[in-house]
């Protein structure tokens, strides 16, 4: 399977009839291609996130799990809710009888107790921590009046956060948080929130690649593989389930043809 390009290429040269690639690429959505089933034995090393595509003008949501090890698609799915009900069949129909060890994630609350209930450990993203992060701080500037000292003093308070997550270890970085810990009340209380309600709680979540150096600390390859296999060129215009899937899965294809090629 070929670029829409090349395909229009082959129809000309084969046939002598020119057909527009939106043409091609309307015929490829006004039919079924299944995925193909493929056993794989997986490493257990996932990234989970969800995507939104819009259908016949509602917007629906592309479920989508990804081996970091192996560097694949391994499952991929359209539901028109994204509710913890899906999440949890998603997850659980897609590694059924796979090694169980880690999935990367985003923030969404929905997400952490499904994956761990699945007896995987969750690593959440880091990308979007950092986001999440900034955020918080730009929010509390925004409704408070600061001096430029109170200013300076919370970058370099966010900036020693940011810092534990380049520690060599997770044992490293806890001897830092708690050093932290022993002075929180000299921070702001923007620092203090970020720290006692989201860093503390949820450490091991935070800091979970410094256990196992295989996990992903970010999502990004997923996101890369959500662009290849549908841009935002076109997510907007879709009319059907099966057409938008026939588009996904075609891509996939390609994209693990080309794998097995640079192999």
């Amino acid at each position: 399977m070929g670029s829409i390009r090349k395909i229009a290429y082959k129809i000309k040269k084969d046939t002598g009839i020119s057909v527009s690639r939106q043409t091609i690429e309307n015929w490829i959505l006004g039919y079924e291609i299944p995925k193909k089933e493929v056993k794989n034995l997986y490493s257990g090393y996932y990234i989970f996130d969800v995507g939104w595509i819009k259908l016949n003008g509602f917007w629906n949501y592309r479920f989508a799990l990804f081996d970091s090890k192996q560097n694949i698609i391994v499952a991929d799915e359209i539901y028109s809710k994204e509710n913890s009900t899906n999440i949890q069949k998603f997850l659980e129909e897609s590694t059924r009888n796979q090694k169980k060890i880690a999935i990367t994630s985003d923030l969404d609350e929905k997400y952490k107790p499904i994956i761990e209930g699945l007896e995987f450990t969750h690593q959440w993203c880091l990308f979007h921590v950092f986001k999440n992060i900034n955020k918080k701080i730009k929010e509390y500037i925004r409704d408070n009046e600061l001096s430029d000292d109170e200013l300076e003093n919370i970058r370099q308070e966010k900036l020693e956060i940011f810092s534990l997550f380049n520690s060599k270890s997770f044992k490293e970085a806890r001897t830092r948080m708690d050093e932290i810990l022993n002075q929180i009340k000299d921070y702001s209380k923007v620092i203090q929130s970020i720290i006692m309600d989201s860093l503390m709680p949820y450490f091991k979540t935070y800091f979970s690649y410094l256990l196992d150096e295989n996990i992903e600390r970010t999502s990004n390859k997923l996101e890369n593989q959500f662009q290849k296999t549908f841009p935002k060129s076109i997510k907007r215009i879709m009319k059907i389930k099966k057409g938008a899937m026939s588009r996904i899965n075609i891509r996939i294809e390609i994209l693990n043809q080309i794998k097995v090629f640079d192999s």
